[in-house]
């Protein structure tokens, strides 16, 4: 009950009755007509148009398109934690707190690789106003890169793993801002203010990706220069 209680919405049993097959399909045809349109131009017409079923069909399985649009995005985050997986015994050790960042990052970019149209799903929240309930979602968001990488944080700051004078917090803020900017541009040439990633091949792609984390580790990891502004 409690998984039920923190999910942004929950399909009519009806759908949840419907075989996987057919649920995967009804899935994938929303989170595509969202993902090309954007939330306020997608039509749940052009839905039931390419699954051959009638428009009355689908308002069995959900209340109303925000219903359908929050079904999709609630299937984001249940792929993305499945992706990146839970932090392990192993990960709270300070020597592999950056290769722990480094499996999350590369995660993200196979996510983007195997997810495109879910991805672009994530975009659309982030840049556009008229998303229902967006600052929740965006906060939802936010809140799993605190809960997984906090306490990885936490544990690496009291091993001597990171600089004692950064804040944990401030350590995930870091990391989290500099993956999410990497990977959209990554996904988007548009987003890509001179990586160059869109044309670049994978090996490029993850060259880049360490030359990021390096930097991110020497600037708030122990084997940084201990300097503060105007210092």
């Amino acid at each position: 009950m409690k998984n039920e209680k923190n999910k942004l919405t929950t399909p009519k049993q009806t759908f949840r009755n419907l075989a996987a097959e057919k649920r995967l399909r009804i899935e994938k045809a929303l989170v595509e007509e969202f993902a090309r349109e954007g939330y306020r131009r997608a039509s749940l017409n052009n839905v039931v148009k390419r699954l051959g079923i009638a428009k009355g069909s689908l308002y069995q399985y959900f209340d109303n398109k925000e219903a359908t649009f929050l079904f999709v995005f609630e299937r984001f985050t249940r792929l993305v934690k499945g992706m990146v997986g839970k932090p392990t015994a192993v990960d709270c050790r300070p020597d592999n707190f950056w290769l722990t960042v480094r499996r999350v990052w590369a995660a993200g970019i196979l996510f983007i690789d195997k997810y495109p149209a879910y991805y672009q799903l994530y975009l659309n929240v982030l840049f556009e106003q008229d998303i229902p309930r967006r600052e929740e979602i965006i906060s939802r968001v936010r809140l799993f890169s605190m809960e997984f990488f906090g306490p990885l944080a936490a544990a690496a700051l009291e091993s001597g793993g990171l600089r004692p004078e950064v804040p944990v917090a401030v350590v995930v803020f870091m990391i989290d801002a500099a993956m999410d900017r990497f990977l959209q541009s990554y996904a988007r040439s548009y987003l890509d203010d001179g990586l160059e990633l869109a044309a670049a091949d994978r090996a490029m792609v993850e060259d880049k990706m360490d030359t990021i984390i390096e930097a991110l580790k020497n600037g708030i990891g122990t084997d940084g220069k201990n300097t503060k502004m105007g210092a």
